[in-house]
């Protein structure tokens, strides 16, 4: 088994609490105590790590997201789950498969196109 977790709409994304950071301008500074390891955020990494606060799922993430930034919802869900691939990897962030709640009626963010047939 190879342990990667699949990114779905209801994977919740939390930040892992042993990152010390600080907000330095628009961006954060990070640096994982333990490993030694120094990164820096830009300020859309900066605004998921700021909404990873709250433990919130992927799509909740990518609603937001989309939102606040001029993003169509693939190019969203793409970039958010290349986001979160990489700051697993680095032990940043760790997530967890959570039951997914019923879709809001409007939502099209990381939505599944239906089964054909």
């Amino acid at each position: 088994m190879s342990g990667r977790l699949d990114i779905e709409p209801s994977t919740q994304v939390m930040r892992n609490e042993a990152i010390v950071f600080t907000e330095l301008d628009d961006a954060i500074v990070m640096m994982d105590v333990e490993e030694g390891s120094y990164y820096e955020l830009d300020p859309v990494g900066t605004r998921i790590w700021v909404l990873l606060e709250r433990g919130p799922r992927v799509a909740e993430l990518c609603e937001t997201l989309q939102r606040e930034y001029d993003v169509d919802a693939r190019t969203c869900r793409d970039d958010v789950r290349a986001f979160l691939e990489e700051m697993s990897g680095l032990g940043i962030v760790r997530m967890r498969q959570t039951e997914a709640p019923a879709p809001p009626a409007d939502s099209t963010c990381l939505a599944k196109p239906p089964p054909s047939g």
